[in-house]
C-alpha cells in the first residue's frame, strides 16, 4: 500500500519587514526558498501559500504586484529596443500616456542606458538587458527593487556593472531586495536575510552572519550553511586565530584595509 505523499511546505514560519530606503541582501543555497521568498513579498498569489501582508500607503497606492527582474529578463522583453520595452510595459500598466514617454527616458537614464536606448534588443548585452528590466520596474513606479539572482549568468565584470548601477539608484533612496548566492556582493550596512529549508534563519549585519564563536573555529553561519567566505574574510579569520581581532569584521578589501590601518595605529 502506497502511502500518500505529504505536501512539503517551501517557506515556513516566516515573518519579515521591510523599512523603505533598505538594502536587503537575501542570501541562499539552490531550493532553500529565497526565490519565493521574492514572490510573495513582490505580491505574487501562489498556491498553498498562506499569510498576510501589511504594506505602507505607498506601496498600497501602487496597488499592483511589484515586478521582478529575473535571471534571463530577455525572456519576458518584447520590445525591439529598450526605449521601446519600457513604453509597452508603462502602457501595460495602464499609466497615463502623458507622460510615458519621459517616465520611460528618465528611467533608462537612472540605470545609465541613456546612450543605448534605441538600440536593437538583440545587440545588448546580459548586463544591459538587466538594466533595461530594471528600469522598467522603476519606469512603473515599483516601490521596491525585487533582484533574483540578477548577476548569476553574467560574468564578472557585467556582474560587478549591474550591482554597481544598483547600488547608485539604492543611494538615491530606492528600497532593494538583492537576491543572491554571491557573499562577495555583500557590502557594508547590509541587512542580511539567510534563508534555509524555507525559514528565514538570520536577519541581521554582516558581523553576525561570519561571527565565529571562538578563534580557530569554523562554526560561523556562513560556515555551517555551506558558503565560501570572501577571500578577505578568510584573511580576517586567519588574523583572529592569532589573536588579531579585527571589527568591523572585514568581509570587503576595503575594509580590511582600514581595519588594519586602524589596527597599527
Amino acid at each position: 500500500m502506497n502511502e500518500r505523499l505529504q505536501p512539503q511546505s517551501i517557506l515556513k514560519d516566516v515573518n519579515i519587514r521591510v523599512h523603505k530606503g533598505e538594502w536587503i541582501t537575501v542570501i541562499g543555497r539552490n531550493g532553500s526558498g529565497k526565490s519565493t521568498l521574492a514572490k510573495v513579498t513582490a505580491g505574487l498569489r501562489m498556491a498553498g501559500v498562506k499569510g498576510k501582508q501589511l504594506r505602507n500607503k505607498e506601496i498600497l497606492a501602487h496597488g499592483r504586484q511589484i515586478p521582478i527582474v529575473m535571471q534571463q529578463p530577455e525572456a519576458s522583453m518584447i520590445g525591439a529596443t529598450p526605449w521601446e520595452d519600457v513604453v509597452i510595459m508603462l502602457e501595460q500598466n495602464g499609466e497615463d500616456a502623458a507622460t510615458i514617454i519621459e517616465r520611460a527616458e528618465q528611467a533608462l537614464k537612472l540605470v545609465g542606458m541613456a546612450s543605448q536606448m534605441h538600440q536593437s534588443i538583440e545587440t545588448l548585452s546580459g548586463g544591459q538587458m538587466q538594466l533595461v528590466a530594471i528600469a522598467g520596474c522603476l519606469a512603473v513606479g515599483s516601490p521596491l527593487l525585487v533582484l533574483d539572482e540578477v548577476t548569476a549568468m553574467l560574468d564578472p565584470e557585467a556582474a560587478s556593472f549591474v550591482l554597481n548601477q544598483v547600488r547608485a539608484l539604492h543611494q538615491s533612496g530606492i528600497t532593494v531586495l538583492w537576491i543572491t548566492q554571491k557573499l562577495e556582493e555583500l557590502r557594508p550596512g547590509d541587512r542580511i536575510f539567510a534563508v534555509n529549508e524555507g525559514s528565514i534563519v538570520y536577519d541581521g549585519e554582516a558581523d553576525g552572519w561570519f561571527s565565529r564563536s571562538d578563534a580557530g573555529a569554523t562554526d560561523s553561519l556562513c560556515e555551517r550553511l555551506g558558503f565560501e567566505a570572501p577571500y578577505t574574510a578568510q584573511v580576517a579569520w586567519s588574523l583572529e586565530s592569532q589573536g588579531i581581532k579585527l571589527r568591523p569584521f572585514p568581509f570587503t578589501a576595503e575594509m580590511l584595509a582600514q581595519a588594519v590601518k586602524r589596527y597599527e595605529q
